[in-house]
């Protein structure tokens, strides 16, 4: 069910008929959601169920699915708004907030989904200060896993941690809650396996697998060498076309 469109470098799902939102549904009653996206589809189905049963005919159903709508994570324009204010004010339509549980027992294989959406395999090469006015890079490779959130859903993060029982959640300034992991031992100890067992899937599993050669070339080769360096770049290279 559903159709899938491709635009640029993305790739859309979309589920639009009546029916076949009725399985989403079902499917995200039975296996709920963990974010704050909960909120979202709770809101979704009540516009669901205003639609299907078709209160929305009259104008007091249409400014109430308006609100609803305007409750979405992409609200009504501001112009469009006051239009509808001819009709009548939008009512605040009041909707018992979900219960969620920011203690998650997460299983493996959400998490692997979530690092498949959400997160990053990367890099970046060391800064030190070698004078007060002057940094230089010291070309030693730190290989990092990222995954960021919104803040407001940074417990996820935590619950990962927690997980893997290595890394750090860190809170940035701009609403972004990130966990990283940065030691090779650890990736090798804790990521490695998992992933093992619980794959990743789409470009994200061509990326970790580009990704974890390089780990690996700098655990069995610490020491610098043109050899080393020559295929570290050219893993380099490949993990950057993804």
């Amino acid at each position: 069910m559903g159709s899938i469109n491709i635009s640029g470098y993305f790739v859309h799902y979309k589920v639009r008929s009546r029916k076949d939102l009725s399985i989403i549904i079902e499917h995200f009653n039975k296996y709920p959601l963990c974010t704050s996206k909960k909120i979202n589809f709770m809101v979704f189905t009540k516009i669901y169920e205003l639609i299907g049963h078709k209160l929305h005919t009259d104008v007091n159903g249409f400014l109430q699915l308006a609100s609803l709508i305007n409750k979405l994570n992409k609200p009504l324009s501001a112009s469009l708004t006051e239009e509808l204010s001819i009709l009548g004010e939008l009512p605040d339509v009041e909707l018992e907030s979900p219960v969620i549980n920011r203690n998650p027992d997460l299983k493996p294989f959400w998490i692997s989904g979530f690092i498949t959406g959400e997160g990053t395999f990367t890099y970046f090469t060391r800064i030190r200060k070698k004078s007060k006015n002057e940094t230089v890079k010291d070309f030693t490779l730190v290989m990092v896993v990222s995954v960021s959130l919104d803040s407001k859903d940074g417990y996820i993060l935590t619950s990962i941690k927690i997980y893997f029982g290595v890394g750090k959640v860190y809170q940035e300034s701009r609403g972004i809650t990130k966990y990283r992991i940065t030691i090779k031992e650890e990736i090798i100890d804790k990521l490695v396996p998992h992933f093992i067992n619980h794959p990743l899937g789409g470009n994200k599993l061509l990326q970790y697998n580009f990704w974890i050669k390089i780990v690996n070339l700098l655990l069995e080769n610490p020491k610098r060498n043109q050899e080393r360096d020559n295929n570290i770049n050219i893993l380099i290279r490949d993990l950057s076309n993804f």
